[in-house]
């Protein structure tokens, strides 16, 4: 098959840009005259339409319809002008010049309500009749001055024809000066392109050679430009490629003792390392890896990750790791031991690349943080013994009321025992402040303790069930309205049944407490899944009533910390402490007048 010469190409390449420049300068240059001349006719049909309603004015004001005609017969004198209609402030046609119609609108025509009610002026292109060819339909509305009110309406025809012959002469004109200019260019475009093609054939030929070894190939080209100077540039070329031929030979051994103790390097390394090749399967596998991972490297080179360890969550978070070829990777996530339970393991991930940026693999970094978890467990515990004095403060001010009238009743007994009225009053008010101080004991003991959680697969759509169903009568007497939007579906959290039902029920009971005078309650769930990160649920629960203030957000967490009368400001603290023994989160958003927004988070419940 015959090829086509570069010469050819590039003659007709600059032929057709040469053609398509010109013919979009000429095409634009004949677009923006031709607008611009419209909207000069435009803006001079507008300040026409608005002279002649401020003529008018005063004949609208004083229904003066003998005025109105003469000023329509007047104005339609202009030869640029089609007709003239002048409408009352109802739409109805007060004055007619009596030549030519808007065949797009009905010129004659009552003006729609919405026309004739408004101050906005209209303009549309249009045929007129009784023309050959197209024009403007302005309405322009006739106000009086001081008032702002409208009197009526000035309608005006205003005819295109001579503008349109003056673009159709400049159209023409700027196509005769394309076409010699395409003539032109292309002749030169030729010329300029044979000047350059002979050379590089010359160049063609010698890169043929030194392709088959001959690294002693000279050409010589001599025209003083870019040709030239990439002659020289291959010349010299040639005889750079002789001396790094040899120079590689060189250094093959070097490069064969550089990978011996790069092997050594990645055996050696405190941190596991995988690296993985293009088509996902594991290349490598350092000895601290098998030691976290529990996977000896024999059992893992060559297979991709859902081959060595099936498909789990942490296999999963893994493959999300390795999906973005963009940037680098993060992620924390619980990898299964032997022993029935997990490990907590940091990884993170970098694509390996040529030279050119191609992506040839990854590499996976991870280190075991379960030791470093478990010391900080032990660090908060020892930070929550710490905060026991500050507790034990707002331990003794809460219970000193109930203390306080204990203490009246049983100095009381003595002198009023044998009184009915008193009795009943003893038995009624001694056993409501003993478990006061009970619940207060209570509340403070869970969150100094280390709770032992049954972590199961838990369903949240039946924990919110189940708190719904115990706040019914408090939610119906306040007339609080519950938006319920949890998908019975959505995959189960790692928790605690019975505390994450305690947490949920303390928001939940707050929402509807916030809402003396009735509201909705929402309370919905989604599931959180980013690239990078463990997969987890979110449980949002929402209410409209009076907010908490701004300057309250960051305390009320805080044991003994409430605005609220009557409450112990243990509430929260404990739903906190709940839902992060469970390695949860929970955050809240909430604006004085508008409502509280309350999310936590769990992770999703792991298939070991």
């Amino acid at each position: 098959m015959r090829r086509t010469t570069l010469q050819r190409k590039l003659t007709l390449l600059f032929g057709v840009i040469i053609v398509a420049v010109v013919l979009t300068v000429g095409g634009i240059t004949v677009y923006q005259a031709r607008e611009m001349l419209i909207e000069q006719a435009r803006r001079t049909g507008i300040a026409l339409a608005g002279s002649i309603a401020a003529a008018a004015s005063n004949d609208f004001y004083n229904y003066d319809y003998i005025g109105l005609e003469q000023k329509a017969e007047e104005a339609a004198r202009d030869p640029e002008v089609a007709y003239v209609i002048l409408y009352d402030k109802e739409g109805q046609m007060a004055a007619y010049s009596g030549q030519g119609s808007a065949a797009l609108s009905g010129s004659t025509a009552p003006l729609s309500p919405e026309t004739a009610g408004t101050l906005q002026i209209f303009v549309l292109d249009g045929f007129i009749q009784g023309y050959s060819g197209r024009g403007l339909d302005i309405i322009v509305p006739v106000t009086m001055a001081g008032t702002g009110a409208r009197w009526g309406s000035v309608r005006l025809g205003l005819r295109l024809d001579r503008i349109y012959s003056r673009i159709s002469l400049l159209t023409w004109i700027v196509f005769t000066l394309c076409l010699v200019g395409v003539f032109a260019g292309w002749a030169a475009s030729a010329l300029f392109t044979k000047r350059i093609t002979i050379p590089l054939e010359n160049l063609v030929g010698a890169a043929v050679r030194v392709s088959e070894g001959d690294f002693d190939t000279k050409i010589e080209v001599v025209t003083g430009d870019e040709v030239q100077e990439l002659a020289d540039n291959f010349n010299w070329m040639t005889q750079e490629l002789k001396k790094q031929r040899i120079s590689l030979e060189e250094n093959l051994d070097e490069i064969g003792r550089l990978k011996h103790f790069s092997d050594l390097v990645i055996l050696s390394i405190t941190n596991g390392l995988i690296t993985m090749d293009r088509d996902g399967n594991i290349a490598a596998f350092n000895r601290m890896a098998e030691k976290i991972l529990d996977t000896p490297a024999e059992k893992a080179l060559g297979k991709s990750p859902n081959q060595v360890w099936g498909d789990t969550d942490a296999v999963s978070v893994m493959a999300s790791l390795l999906q973005d070829e963009d940037s680098a990777g993060e992620a924390k996530l619980r990898w299964p031991a032997k022993d029935g339970g997990h490990r907590i393991l940091e990884m993170g991930t970098a694509v390996i690349r040529e030279g050119d940026g191609r992506a040839v693999g990854h590499i996976i970094l991870f280190s075991d943080l379960t030791e470093k978890k478990e010391l900080e467990d032990r660090v908060k515990r020892a930070d929550r013994l710490a905060a026991l004095g500050t507790l034990a403060a707002g331990l003794a001010h809460e219970i000193k009321n109930p203390l306080t009238a204990i203490r009246t009743f049983v100095q009381l007994m003595p002198e009023r025992h044998e009184r009915p009225d008193f009795l009943e009053k003893f038995n009624r008010t001694v056993p409501r402040e003993l478990d006061r101080v009970n619940n207060l004991l209570e509340d403070l003991l869970d969150l100094v303790r280390t709770p032992t959680l049954n972590i199961s697969r838990v369903h949240v759509a039946d924990c919110v069930g189940q708190v719904l169903e115990t706040l019914e009568p408090e939610i119906e007497k306040r007339g609080v309205v519950v938006d319920l939007a949890i998908d019975a579906d959505i995959q189960p959290v790692s928790a605690d049944a019975e505390y994450l039902s305690r947490a949920i029920f303390n928001i939940v009971l707050n929402a509807v407490q916030a809402m003396p005078q009735g509201g909705t309650l929402g309370i919905s769930s989604e599931v959180r899944n980013v690239p990078g990160e463990e997969k987890t649920v979110l449980i949002n629960i929402s209410d409209d009533g009076f907010g908490i203030p701004e300057e309250h957000l960051d305390q009320i967490f805080n044991p003994f910390f409430t605005d609220k009368e009557g409450g112990t400001g243990l509430g929260l603290a404990v739903t906190n402490k709940i839902i992060e023994d469970q390695d949860g989160s929970i955050t809240v958003r909430s604006e004085r007048g508008k409502g509280t927004d309350f999310t936590i988070s769990l992770p999703v419940f792991h298939t070991r």
